[in-house]
């Protein structure tokens, strides 16, 4: 009795396994360009919208900021000039007496520190050279970026692929578990109850194996997308 009512729950079990095995989840088999071409334009396009990613946009409001910086310390120079003007009677209306002691109406002047002479082209300096780091940073950021996207791209292929290859052996597997079942449950060719379970223990490890695959597929998909910025199906519409 025991023995009939293990093989019942193993035989629950594989119709489960069986369900499970026909439902194909397309979020993770999506079907990537086989084109080298069309791979190539698929990866350029992963790099151009990751490029849009903040880490980079950053760069163009330090530039803007350095811009202005640039122009703060050129306008430097313009405190060390000053001018005034004498306001009174005489030059309101313009009186030409030459007894006025007013004049000179205007007066004009130049203060320069002698420190200045060397800090201001010093900042100028700086702060261009600040500018030429932003540009080399920018440089570094978007290699960095272009070879990050590609090696998610190949791991996310890769374990597309493992997890394609590994169907046919969840299968047969499946197939043989199947096959042990039919002949134990119809007490055909001697098949014991431990046969049973080995041929299920077969299977169940594949089953093991599909989800520990599918668990990195997704992973890889996930990471990709994030530094992409939009999910790859999103992307396969721009292209």
């Amino acid at each position: 009795m025991k023995t009939i009512i293990t093989a019942v729950l193993l035989l629950c079990i594989s119709f489960s396994s069986w369900a499970q095995l026909q439902r194909k989840d397309t979020s993770v088999l999506l079907k990537l360009p086989a084109d080298p071409s069309n791979v190539a334009r698929f990866k350029a396009k992963l790099v151009e919208l990751a490029l849009q990613n903040p880490a980079i946009t950053k760069y163009a409001v330090s530039k803007e900021i350095n811009k202005y910086d640039k122009r703060i310390v050129g306008a430097q120079w313009l405190n060390h000039f000053s001018a005034a003007g004498n306001l009174n009677e005489f030059t309101i209306k313009g009186n030409s007496n030459t007894n006025n002691v007013f004049y000179p109406r205007y007066n004009f002047g130049v203060l320069l520190p002698i420190g200045n002479l060397l800090k201001i082209p010093n900042e100028t300096k700086r702060v261009k050279a600040e500018g030429r780091l932003l540009d080399k940073e920018r440089e570094s950021e978007v290699l960095a970026i272009k070879s990050k996207v590609l090696n998610l791209y190949e791991d996310y292929a890769a374990n597309k692929q493992l997890y394609e290859l590994h169907a046919p052996l969840l299968e047969d597997a499946l197939l043989h578990f199947s096959q042990v079942e039919e002949k134990f449950r119809n007490n055909q060719d001697g098949v014991s109850l431990e046969q049973y379970k080995e041929a299920y223990r077969s299977y169940n490890g594949e089953m093991v194996k599909k989800i520990e695959l599918e668990k990195l597929l997704r992973k890889s998909k996930l990471d990709l997308e994030e530094v992409v910025g939009m999910s790859l199906e999103e992307v396969m519409l721009k292209l």
